[in-house]
């Protein structure tokens, strides 16, 4: 909301907050900044009359920058009264914005390097239904930052999501008294009014080994790797692990790569989500981690969509699962997934969710219905025979014929294991959904949070007497999308009538 009201007693952020907005300035301009500098320089111009003033003209574009940092912040103001949060910045065009306090959704806080220096938090405000944050508060001190929360807070109404928050808070008193010893990778400390739950540094390692942070991993590596001979022209790293090995030297090189990219991503997984803590207040749920860059973010139990628990292939010998959400109206998109919970013993689940999310939980005495067993050849048939199809065309044309048999019976063992993990659950509001691709997944959505629910089959389906069930949530820009196939026909059937009881 904007308006041309005047913010007369407004405060103004941390002096950092120049530093930081003629940084983003310089690092946009950074690479353009950089290449004129070579190109002169190599052309033989940087020492010349005409290098220096072209190198002092850069250094005043510098200067420029931080001068507008230090006007930015200079000319940026914000304020709480009358029942809204106000906000005023602006060099040449003067921008102001009133959002009322009841439609504030989320207030993260989020502190770099340079923020953990000074003392100064990175606050973000969005309101309900908003695509990327309404304010930024590039730097307030800790303190301001925590009152500016609470202040928030204080005023906000209780009108939105209002039936959901009731349930939540009545589930909540039902187990407000849960007892019992702890035997997970994490230890609680449980308050009987703010439950919380915090991760050690023993469950990040494990949590480490399987992370979505190996694939940055193993782009640094490769990015690394192509450099090596440059870097060492001397040493021909590469032409020695040849010559030393010969036709093992590929596969060599191969495994030394995901080994050094394993170990990185298992250094980036613990310094992301060290000191990993979620704390439930009210019908919010505040998440904290980070041990570089500290980030926490607010996440309202009414804007859960889904619950989604991953147990990876490293994980199940040992009984340990992650716990994300779908969720909708939050983060920096329309919806974001988010990691609720990064490691948790499989039998440690349900309590979790009971004292975090109680919508989501269910009966342990609740077994899931497995698929019938005509369903094995949708599972284990597709990828076993383009296998086969695809080795009998190789080992005519290269030597790595022998391969084949090893992927068709990995296909086949593999299609197998997710045949007998498959399976579905229906309860009274909520479908419960298992498959596995790699990891084992099992979702969670109450009916009231389905935006769509489907069913399919193909020629081979059809035959079989079988289909495939198709739900999806509001989530990110285009939606979470979940398939579960090889149900029965009746199943399926039921299902759409469960979600469309009233539907002729």
């Amino acid at each position: 909301m904007k308006t041309s009201e005047s913010i007369h007693n407004g405060k103004r952020l941390h002096p950092l907050t120049a530093l930081l907005s003629s940084m983003g300035l310089i690092k946009e301009a950074l690479i353009p900044l950089v290449v004129l500098l070579t190109t002169w320089f190599f052309r033989g111009e940087g020492t010349s009359g005409a290098g220096y003033w072209r190198i002092i003209v850069i250094a005043a574009i510098v200067v420029c920058m931080l001068g507008f940092g230090i006007l930015s912040w200079l000319r940026y103001r914000y304020e709480v009264s009358d029942g809204q949060l106000k906000v005023e910045q602006g060099i040449w065009v003067t921008k102001r914005q009133f959002i009322p306090i009841e439609r504030i959704q989320t207030i993260d806080l989020t502190e770099g390097l340079l923020h953990r220096i000074f003392r100064v938090t990175r606050v973000q405000v969005q309101t309900a239904g908003g695509n990327k944050p309404e304010v930024v508060l590039s730097a307030v001190t800790r303190k301001e930052a925590h009152h500016l929360r609470e202040q928030l807070r204080a005023h906000k109404t209780n009108a939105q999501d209002e039936g959901i928050a009731e349930t939540d808070s009545l589930e909540a008193g039902k187990v407000g008294n849960l007892s019992g010893d702890w035997t997970g990778p994490t230890k609680p400390e449980v308050d009987e009014q703010k439950p919380m739950y915090k991760s050690s540094l023993g469950s990040l390692f494990i949590a480490g080994m399987s992370s979505g942070s190996m694939g940055l991993a193993i782009a640094l590596v490769l990015a690394l790797m192509s450099k090596v001979d440059e870097i060492f022209p001397d040493l021909k790293v590469f032409q020695m692990v040849v010559d030393m090995f010969e036709f093992a030297a590929i596969p060599l090189i191969v495994a030394a790569g995901l080994l050094i990219a394993w170990v990185l991503g298992v250094c980036l997984s613990i310094i992301k989500f060290t000191n990993f803590t979620i704390i439930r207040s009210g019908d919010e749920l505040v998440i904290s981690r980070g041990l570089l860059e500290r980030r926490q973010v607010t996440l309202p139990l009414a804007r859960i969509q889904a619950i989604r628990i991953v147990e990876d292939l490293l994980w199940q010998p040992f009984g340990f699962a992650a716990i994300h959400v779908e969720s909708v109206g939050y983060g920096n998109e329309k919806g974001e997934t988010t990691l609720l919970f990064p490691l948790l013993r499989r039998t440690e689940i349900e309590r979790f969710l009971q004292r975090m999310a109680p919508r989501f939980a269910v009966q342990s005495t609740l077994a899931f219905e497995a698929l019938p067993h005509k369903a094995w050849r949708s599972y284990v048939l597709p990828w076993t025979v383009i296998f086969a199809i695809a080795t009998a065309v190789t080992v005519w044309f290269t030597n790595w014929g022998w391969l084949g048999p090893i992927l068709c019976l990995g296909s086949a063992l593999l299609g197998y294991r997710s045949f007998k993990d498959a399976g579905s659950m229906l309860t009274n509001d909520m479908l419960v959904l298992r498959m596995r691709r790699l990891a084992l997944t099992t979702v969670r959505v109450p009916r009231n949070r389905i935006q769509s629910c489907r069913m399919e089959h193909g020629p081979l389906e059809r035959r079989w007497g079988l289909a495939t069930i198709g739900i999806s949530v509001a989530s990110r820009l285009a939606g979470a999308q979940f398939e579960l196939y090889g149900l029965p026909v009746s199943k399926c059937s039921a299902i759409m009538k469960w979600y469309r009881p009233n539907h002729k």
